[in-house]
């Protein structure tokens, strides 16, 4: 007998592909099986491996006592949004209607609240807001929320980020009561965007010396400069960074959204 195929039933093949049909067009029921928690969307692939750092994240801060008591997370991941920086900065393609593809995609596999691995997509949040029927939470937000609880405050912020955040001033806009420090045109291009978009960079798959002695360097000027907390202003920054790396907080704001996603799914989500 095959043991994956079910039992008492024929090996015909025609048999299995109608009984697969009949499966594809039942209705689909979303069952979380931690009953009674929301579903939390991940509208990913910006970049991949962000996206799954991401992921792990939302796994280790949801506290469970076995597979079962987990939230239950959908990731939809799609490397073929395009480039959100390219679009703020040259005028390149709107990565918006595939991030809203990406959305509708999360709609119909039950997702009742959204999370984005991507600081710089964070631009387009408020259009995508407007066009889709999920709650959709902003990093920046949930970081405002938790940077205004730390004692004693910290009012100067090292961004590490790209370009194109920095064009959109998300930073300065959600945290207007922070100084917001940028590394020089220069030293941006050359240490923080050669680190994220380099031919030996981290979206190219190099999570290793060279990216991170880029990153530490430019770290190293914002904090020469008076930055009180370095922040990873882009999802590729921590998987080459982390706390141990300075003497200054360390600050990721996908902990903090992972957070408050694990948070709402807990209540049900709803609010």
């Amino acid at each position: 007998m095959n043991p994956i195929l079910p039992a008492g039933k024929g090996k015909n093949l025609d048999y299995y592909m109608r009984d697969l049909e009949t499966i594809c067009t039942e209705p689909v029921v979303v069952y979380n099986s931690a009953m009674g928690n929301g579903v939390i969307g991940v509208l990913g692939g910006m970049g991949p491996d962000a996206t799954a750092a991401f992921f792990s994240m939302l796994v280790r801060l949801d506290v469970a006592g076995s597979d079962q008591d987990h939230v239950h997370i959908i990731v939809e991941s799609d490397p073929s949004i395009p480039d959100r920086t390219r679009c703020l900065l040259e005028g390149g393609p709107d990565p918006l209607p595939a991030m809203l593809a990406s959305a509708r995609r999360l709609v119909a596999a039950g997702a009742d609240i959204v999370g984005i691995p991507c600081m710089t997509a964070h631009a387009f949040l408020p259009r995508l807001r407007r066009n889709c029927t999920l709650p959709i939470l902003s990093a920046f937000e949930e970081a405002r929320k938790a940077l205004d609880a730390f004692s004693p405050p910290i009012r100067s912020l090292g961004i590490l980020g790209t370009m194109g955040t920095r064009r959109a001033r998300l930073f300065e806009t959600t945290m207007p009561d922070k100084t917001i420090l940028w590394p020089s045109e220069e030293d941006h291009r050359s240490l923080v965007m050669e680190a994220i978009y380099g031919t030996h960079g981290i979206k190219a798959g190099n999570l290793g010396d060279e990216p991170q002695r880029l990153l530490v360097k430019a770290a190293h000027l914002l904090i020469d400069r008076g930055a009180q907390a370095i922040v990873a202003g882009c999802t590729e920054v921590p998987l080459v960074l982390s706390q141990k790396d300075f003497d200054i907080p360390f600050i990721d704001p996908m902990h903090f959204l992972a957070r408050a996603l694990i948070a709402a799914a807990r209540k049900g989500v709803p609010e």
